[in-house]
């Protein structure tokens, strides 16, 4: 299953979003509650790299002979391209180009 690697890449993209956005937030903050509020960012990386590290050595005590069908779970994952990496099957190939906003 992907899901230490989704952990992982989400991680990443928190800390990104925490080194661009937190800094400004700060700056922004003139009171004590904004300021907590600005460190959930951090401790939104943390725990999703705790998730992964966990995940990660969990991993040797599952014996290699069980199998899990991911496909069910996978269904209730509403991001097409998230549920896909879940489930172990190659993305879906966007037709906008690199860059291009694409509307929800």
């Amino acid at each position: 299953m992907n899901v230490e690697a989704e952990l992982v890449e989400l991680g990443r993209l928190a800390e990104q979003f925490q080194t661009v956005l937190g800094p400004a937030m700060l700056r922004a903050a003139d009171d004590f509650a904004c300021h907590q509020e600005a460190q959930m960012i951090d401790l939104i990386t943390q725990r999703l790299y705790g998730l992964s590290d966990f995940m990660r050595a969990l991993r040797p005590s599952v014996p290699e002979a069980w199998a899990i069908d991911p496909d069910a779970a996978a269904r209730v994952v509403t991001l097409g391209d998230m549920a896909c990496r879940l489930r172990g099957v190659p993305q879906q190939i966007s037709s906008h180009a690199a860059g291009e906003f694409e509307a929800f």
